[in-house]
């Protein structure tokens, strides 16, 4: 499936499904780009077994990379080339086995090199995952 453009510069939208998504850690987790906006990405995983923890759910650290990617994809479609200064999870409910999970990251704050962003995981209309992140563009 490839992401849908939704408002962004086609160049920039481009890049980041190209370059910037296409990362040996996206692949390892099997992440899926799935949307682009203006300061928005939406990015989604299925719970396999390769990401569950002992007790047979998501992992925490699956889960806070799916927030973390998702956050700062949506910094990138500022225009910012990012990296993570700070996160923060809130772990809700847990993410179960064969289910799809789905990540909406937003930014909240543009500076001149910090952004803040926020993200949310849902479990089909269930939120189970609060996030929050600072990211510094190392554009600056």
């Amino acid at each position: 499936m490839y992401p849908v453009n939704k408002g962004i510069k086609q160049e920039l939208f481009e890049e980041i499904v190209n370059k910037s998504f296409n990362s040996p850690y996206h692949k390892l987790l099997k992440l899926e780009l799935v949307e682009l906006g203006k300061g928005m990405a939406v990015v989604e995983i299925t719970v396999d077994e390769s990401i569950l923890n002992a007790l047979g759910i998501a992992h925490g650290g699956a889960t806070a990379s799916l927030c973390d990617t998702a956050m700062g994809v949506a910094v990138r479609t500022v225009g910012a080339l990012p990296t993570t200064v700070e996160m923060k999870v809130n772990y809700l409910a847990p993410g179960p086995i064969k289910e799809r999970l789905r990540a909406v990251g937003k930014v909240i704050k543009e500076g001149k090199t910090i952004i803040v962003a926020e993200g949310e995981v849902y479990c089909k209309d269930r939120l189970i995952v609060k996030s929050l992140g600072t990211y510094f563009d190392l554009k600056k």
